[in-house]
């Protein structure tokens, strides 16, 4: 078989560009040598084949398996679609020989996220240029063009939501579901919140900033303890447990929603840590909180439970406190300002500030929402794309 990929360069790695070929030569180059290659084979086939039957157009392959690695430990690979609309609604989940596989999709109506994808795949750990191939499914177009240099951000976002999810992983959680409670507490109500989400395929992380006074709402230095002290943890979350592909969410309560704004606030830029879903309930944000600054780099989604009978937030007068700090507010009791597309908010007259997080709330209401908005910060991104093009 006449194969047109050329060697190897003294550095292990194909020469940089984008080398092209079909699927037979693919697997004629790069699986056959050892049996670790060889162990790969059905499974790279039934990608191709799937492929295929799904009428996309290419497959990018990079990373050790296409290097002269002997027993590559994984096999990244993202497949294009003709048209956004043609990506399946969820990953495939793979499982080879006990080896990583991760496999990524976008479209060629999106030709920003294939180029960021082309990126990423040409450059190594330490960002040494290697090259990449495109196995050429049912085009005929030849090499792709790449048209966008991505910056730092976009490259940080394909990253993050994308090759965050092993798809080899048979149990990845439906996401991370972190707690971040109030004031004169540590938080009861998760005894109800952790069976509920754990059934459900969440892993569920209590942030636990010990039991606090309202002493520590005078305190500027107390509050940036706090929120410092959550930026490391929630940092660390994500690196323990994200690479499994899940994505975080947040059940912030009281002094809890304080913190989740700070910490997004204290980022004029895509934050190290980003959310998909928020709920807050008890919030003391300022009603004027800037919720449309966090599109499509911070945040996805966020519901407001709004109590107008909640006792503790009314205690909070908004222009009086915006002389310690201009997040404080009353928006558990009068809600957002804010339009923005990302934020909904719900009122309840039997909601007071400790009895919204109950059993038939969680079931009924927060969970189905959770569910709902996953991958929904990857369609800002893409949309915040589009306006930028």
């Amino acid at each position: 078989m006449n194969i047109n990929i050329p060697a190897f360069s003294d550095n292990g790695r194909l020469p940089e560009g984008i080398h092209q070929c079909n699927g037979d030569e693919f697997l004629e180059r790069f699986c056959k040598g050892d049996e670790v290659r060889s162990a790969y084979t059905k499974a790279i086939t039934d990608i191709f084949d799937a492929a295929r039957v799904r009428n996309a157009s290419y497959v990018f392959v990079g990373g050790s398996f296409i290097s002269n690695t002997p027993g590559p430990s994984d096999f990244d690979a993202v497949i294009v679609f003709k048209k956004k609309e043609h990506i399946p609604s969820k990953g495939e989940r793979l499982l080879i020989e006990g080896k990583k596989a991760d496999i990524m999709f976008c479209s060629e109506d999106e030709p920003k996220i294939v180029d960021a994808f082309i990126h990423l795949f040409s450059r190594g750990r330490y960002d040494q240029a290697s090259g990449i191939v495109q196995v050429n499914i049912t085009s005929n177009e030849g090499e792709w063009k790449i048209r966008h240099m991505p910056d730092d951000d976009e490259l940080e976002i394909i990253k993050r939501v994308y090759f965050n999810r092993e798809i080899i992983d048979l149990n990845e959680p439906e996401g991370i579901l972190v707690t971040v409670h109030g004031l004169l507490t540590t938080a009861a109500w998760n005894g109800d919140v952790m069976p509920i989400a754990s059934s459900q395929g969440w892993i569920v992380a209590p942030f636990n900033y010990g039991y606090q006074t309202p002493e520590i709402l005078l305190s500027e230095k107390g509050r940036k303890e706090v929120v410092g002290r959550f930026r490391d943890w929630i940092y660390e979350i994500q690196q323990t447990y994200s690479t499994s592909g899940a994505n975080i969410s947040v059940i912030a309560h009281s002094f809890g929603t304080y913190v989740i704004g700070a910490y997004l606030a204290g980022f004029d830029e895509i934050p190290p840590v980003t959310f998909e879903s928020i709920i807050l309930t008890g919030s003391i944000l300022n009603e004027e909180y800037d919720w449309d600054s966090c599109i499509g780099k911070k945040v996805g989604r966020v519901r407001n439970e709004i109590a107008p009978n909640d006792q503790w937030v009314k205690w909070m007068p908004s222009k009086k406190w915006l002389g310690l700090d201009p997040l404080f507010g009353q928006a558990g009791v009068k809600g957002f300002k804010s339009e923005s597309k990302i934020l909904s908010q719900h009122s309840n007259s039997i909601f007071d500030h400790n009895n919204v997080i109950k059993p038939d709330i969680i079931k009924q209401v927060w969970m189905p929402y959770l569910r709902s908005n996953r991958g929904v910060m990857m369609e800002e991104f893409i949309s915040s794309l589009r306006k930028n093009a």
